[in-house]
Formats: structure tokens, sequence, C-alpha cells
């Protein structure tokens, strides 16, 4: 695996996610309804255009498949450009991860949906008893639309 190599900030803003991460919730983030375990298991993060948050975010998700056994991690965007955008740096560090298929290969722990596809096929997924236990919401601010909520 390519190691994700950050800057210092970067670095220490994954450090921060980390810590609350860690500090608040034990096992899963969610749990198999999708409803938060734990008050204080959700982080948002704000940093400036072209610091690096899509690094940051593949760092988080290294991080969470090496330290929690269970679960996948589910990335959701609102917009196929930044789901495209996703995959490209999970590319550049070896993260393997599967999009729009309901059953992925064995290993794969990542998905990288738009919030659309996800409305269409969650029914499909629940079938199938996938089960994230990370979710990283690309832009953050739309989660308060309906689609994000449901």
């Amino acid at each position: 695996m390519k190691k994700i190599k950050l800057y210092d900030y970067q670095r220490k803003m994954l450090d921060n996610i980390i810590k609350t991460l860690t500090s608040t919730a034990t096992g899963r983030f969610y749990n198999e309804n999708g409803k938060k375990e734990r008050i204080g298991s959700s982080v948002m993060v704000q940093m400036p255009t072209g610091t690096g948050k899509t690094y940051v975010m593949a760092a988080v998700v290294r991080w969470f498949l090496d330290n929690y056994d269970e679960g996948e991690v589910w990335i959701i965007a609102h917009r196929r450009e930044l789901v495209e955008q996703m995959q490209h740096t999970l590319d550049r560090f070896c993260l393997e991860y599967g999009e729009k298929e309901i059953v992925l290969k064995a290993k794969v722990r990542i998905r990288v949906l738009s919030i659309q596809w996800l409305n269409r096929h969650l029914e499909e997924l629940d079938r199938v008893e996938s089960s994230p236990g990370l979710i990283v919401v690309d832009e953050a601010h739309h989660a308060i639309a309906d689609s994000y909520q449901n």
C-alpha cells in the first residue's frame, strides 16, 4: 500500500479527527439502522480550498480500515464530479473501493456513492446487509437536505 503523505497541518487535522472519534465511540460509529450510536461521534472538517481535504479524508478512511474490522466506509457526495475526485484520491493510495456494486468483492469495504444513487438503492443495500461503520459526507452543508436525512 502506498503511504499517504500529509503536510503538518493535514496531519494535525487527522490527529484531531481520530482523537474525537476514538474518545466518544467504541466499535462501530453507526448502528445497523444508520443512526449514530453515540452523541459526539460526528466530526465536521473545514479547510480552505486547495489545502487537501480529500487527502485527509483518504487518511481517515485508511485509519478506520486499519483499526476496525467491521463496517464499510461510505463516502457520499452530491455530484458525480466529487465522487470521481474521491475515487482518484483513493486510487492514488491503493485503497480499493466499490461504487454502485450491491455485493462488493471480498476485502473491499469502501463504497463511493452519490446521494442520488444511495437513495435509490438503500433497500438493496439493506438486503445484502451492507452496513456503514464510517460515513464520510463531502460538502457536508448539503447534509440538511431531505435526500441526506433519509
